[in-house]
C-alpha cells in the first residue's frame, strides 16, 4: 500500500482555530518513523498500524504523536522543495550536503528553548523548556510547531541548494539563510489546500490582517515574551531600520517576499471565477518556484539581498508580477535608488549559528 495517513498539528498547538488535521504523505513511511531521506532519532520506534497509518492522540500518545508530526514536516518541507524543482525541469535529486545517508530528526533532543539544523550533525533537533525557566508552566516543545519544523528543514534544504552560503561572512547571506526558513514556513503553508481555505476564511481574504501564516512561531513567541508571535512577515521594516545580525535583517527579505506573494494574489484574484482558497494555493506553487529559480541561478556564495531580488525580477515571466516585485524591495530599500546595503562581515561563519528560530548565535 503506497502512502500513509498521519495526524500532525497544522499550525503551532495554541493556533486553536487549526488545531490538530490528517494529512497524507503519498510516499512508503517505514517504521520509526522514518524513510529513504529522514529518519526520526532519541525516540521510541514507532509503528504504523495494519493499513500502514500513523494516527496518534497528543495527549494519549504524546512521544508518538511528536515523532510522527517532526516527521511529516520535515517531508512536506523535502517534497515541496523537490516538486518547485521538477516544475522548473531541474531533474536531480535533493541530496543531504553529505550524500545519500538520511538527516537524522530528534524531535525531544533536550531541555532548551532553541531548535537548530546541522551539516556537521547531519541532523536537526529541536528542544523543549519551561518558560522563565519555571517548572510551574506546562513546557513548550519546539518540534510541535509547524514553524519551527519547517524553519529549520528550509535551512537543510538551503544548504543543499547553495552550500556555499554556510560559510559565508556576509550579513545578508546568513539573513538570506534565516529569511529561507521562515519563509518555507509559509511557502509550505499555502502549498496545502486546507490551510489556503483556512487562512482566506480567517482573514476573509485579507491577508495583511491578523492571521496565523504571517505570524511565526505563536507559542514560543508568547512564552518568550514576545507577544503573539516570535516574528511577524508582515511587516514594514526597511534595510535601514535594522540591524547587521543575520535574524534581524532577515525580516527584511521575509517582509518583501510575504507582501510579494500578498500581491500576486491579490492581483488575480476574482472570487466570481475562482475560489479565493485556490488562487492562494496557485500564487504560493509559482513563489516557491520562483525562489527556488532565483537560489539557483544566483551567487553561489556570499549572497546579497539585492542579487536575490534582482532574479527574482528577472525569472518572472509576468510582466505585472515583474513591477510587484521590483516595488516591494524597492520599498524595502533592497534595491533602487534608495538601496541601503550592508557591507561588514559576521565575526564568524554563519556555520556557527544556531537558535534559528530564537535569535541568538
Amino acid at each position: 500500500m503506497l502512502g500513509s495517513k498521519v495526524r500532525i498539528w497544522k499550525q503551532d498547538p495554541t493556533v486553536k482555530a487549526i488545531g490538530i488535521r490528517t494529512a497524507y504523505i503519498p510516499f512508503n513511511v517505514e517504521s520509526g518513523p522514518r524513510d529513504n531521506e529522514i529518519v526520526i532519532k532519541g525516540m521510541p520506534e514507532v509503528m504504523p498500524n495494519a493499513n500502514g497509518d500513523f494516527l496518534f492522540d497528543p495527549e494519549q500518545n504524546p512521544l508518538e504523536f511528536d515523532a510522527v508530526h517532526t516527521y511529516a514536516i520535515v517531508r512536506q518541507v523535502f517534497t515541496m522543495y523537490e516538486r518547485a524543482l521538477r516544475r522548473l525541469n531541474v531533474t536531480t535529486e535533493l541530496t543531504w550536503q553529505w550524500g545519500n545517508e538520511p538527516i537524522a530528526v530528534y524531535p525531544r533532543a533536550g531541555y532548551d528553548a532553541n531548535a537548530y539544523y546541522s551539516r556537521g550533525e547531519k541532523a536537526l533537533r529541536f528542544y523543549y523548556f519551561h518558560p522563565d525557566d519555571d517548572e510551574n508552566n506546562p513546557l513548550v516543545f519546539t518540534c510541535r510547531s509547524f514553524d519551527f519544523v519547517a524553519h529549520e528543514t528550509g535551512h537543510a534544504v538551503l544548504d543543499i541548494l547553495r552550500p556555499g552560503y554556510w560559510d559565508s561572512r556576509h550579513p545578508e547571506t546568513g539573513g538570506l539563510h534565516e529569511s529561507m526558513g521562515d519563509i518555507t514556513a509559509i511557502l509550505l503553508m499555502v502549498s496545502r489546500l486546507d490551510m489556503c481555505e483556512a487562512v482566506i476564511a480567517e482573514s476573509k481574504g485579507d491577508l495583511h490582517a491578523k492571521n496565523f501564516i504571517s505570524a511565526m512561531a505563536e507559542q514560543f513567541g508568547a512564552a518568550l515574551g514576545r507577544g503573539e508571535a516570535l516574528r511577524n512577515a508582515d511587516n514594514n521594516l526597511k534595510m535601514s531600520e535594522v540591524t547587521n545580525q543575520v535574524h534581524d535583517i532577515s525580516k527584511v527579505f521575509t517582509g518583501a517576499v510575504y507582501d510579494i506573494l500578498v500581491d500576486m494574489y491579490e492581483s488575480i484574484s476574482d472570487p466570481n471565477k475562482y475560489d479565493q482558497a485556490e488562487t492562494l494555493h496557485r500564487v504560493g506553487k509559482h513563489l516557491t518556484s520562483l525562489v527556488i529559480a532565483s537560489l539557483l541561478s544566483g551567487p553561489e556564495t556570499e549572497a546579497t539581498f539585492s542579487d536575490i531580488a534582482n532574479k527574482m525580477i528577472e525569472l518572472e515571466q509576468y510582466d505585472a508580477w515583474k513591477l510587484v516585485i521590483e516595488n516591494q524591495f524597492s520599498i524595502r530599500q533592497v534595491i533602487g535608488s534608495s538601496a541601503v546595503g550592508i557591507s561588514a562581515t559576521l565575526d564568524r561563519s554563519f556555520s556557527g549559528c544556531c537558535g534559528s528560530m530564537k535569535g541568538r548565535g
